[in-house]
């Protein structure tokens, strides 16, 4: 089995969480594994992974890919959110805690999952296939006044209210059932932009942040994650969206000005010329650090 996705900014992250021996990192969205792998190898051999996800098929993947490291990995099917809530129950005090937000290229290229403006699939977007809340339940039942703030909070939609309009007056006669029965709507309102953006990317970001709870949870996760850490600990985060940014750059500042630590990154690292070269998707990463208080 190849792996079908590349770790973002994986020499940056591993100057940050490979800083002491022994060395214990909780990957909160280990997705196939990539970060993980790197840590195991340059950890070795007393290095260990807390290894979690909330998409199951996606933590199948990483169980392949590192079960040649055997005991030095624990996996768990959670999102971020619970996962901490388990470690902090069990005990568990990583020296390292890692959080590489968004949609991966893996899941972007499911077509079945919906992720993808593309291709026509089922209007879906969860991450966590056991869930039952769907893009196309928000799209099919939320109010014209919801849709509009999510649009608009989410992604950044300047045009939320013409679009939440059309939304409702479509489903009046039919219901939203695939992505192309959305892109096509959003193409009827704002036209269809070519380039590398194209019109419904924005509401497409914005659904899926609303169907997975994303940024709530990150709002969670961040106080979090400092509590579960051991002393000299550190946070690192991986945004790939500008709103997810400015909650963890606010989340650090906060911390930092209440005596809980350090920030790490006085501004975010950005991926270098030649790995966008290699991979388009680290383009918009932006990697923030913070460690908290030695005791």
């Amino acid at each position: 089995m190849t792996r079908p996705h590349v770790p973002v900014m994986a020499g940056e992250v591993l100057e940050l969480v490979v800083f002491r021996t022994p060395c214990v990192l909780v990957d909160l969205t280990v997705g196939a594994g990539g970060h993980a792998s790197e840590f195991l190898a340059a950890s070795a051999p007393t290095g260990q992974v807390f290894a979690s996800d909330r998409d199951e098929r996606a933590l199948s993947i990483a169980e392949a890919h590192l079960a040649e490291h055997g005991e030095r990995v624990r996996f768990l099917h959670a999102d971020s959110v619970r996962a901490l809530e388990a470690y902090a129950a069990q005990g568990v005090r990583p020296d390292a805690i890692l959080l590489d937000l968004g949609v991966s290229s893996m899941q972007l290229d499911d077509e079945e999952r919906g992720f993808s403006l593309r291709e026509d699939a089922p209007l879906d977007m969860r991450m966590d296939r056991t869930q039952k809340r769907t893009a196309a339940d928000v799209i099919n039942k939320s109010s014209t006044g919801k849709l509009e703030r999510i649009l608009r909070e989410y992604g950044d939609e300047s045009r939320s209210r013409k679009l939440a309009e059309a939304f409702v007056a479509r489903r009046r006669e039919r219901p939203f059932r695939t992505t192309g029965d959305l892109r096509r709507v959003i193409e009827d309102v704002l036209g269809h932009k070519g380039g590398r953006i194209h019109s419904a990317t924005r509401t497409f970001q914005a659904l899926r942040l609303e169907v997975n709870r994303e940024r709530e949870l990150l709002q969670q996760a961040l106080p979090l994650a400092l509590d579960v850490l051991a002393p000299g600990g550190r946070l690192v985060v991986i945004a790939f969206e500008s709103g997810d940014d400015r909650v963890v750059k606010q989340g650090f500042k906060d911390a930092a000005e209440a005596g809980r630590g350090q920030v790490l990154t006085r501004r975010p690292l950005r991926p270098g010329r030649q790995e966008v070269g290699r991979n388009r998707r680290a383009r918009s990463a932006r990697l923030r650090a913070f460690e908290v208080t030695q005791d």
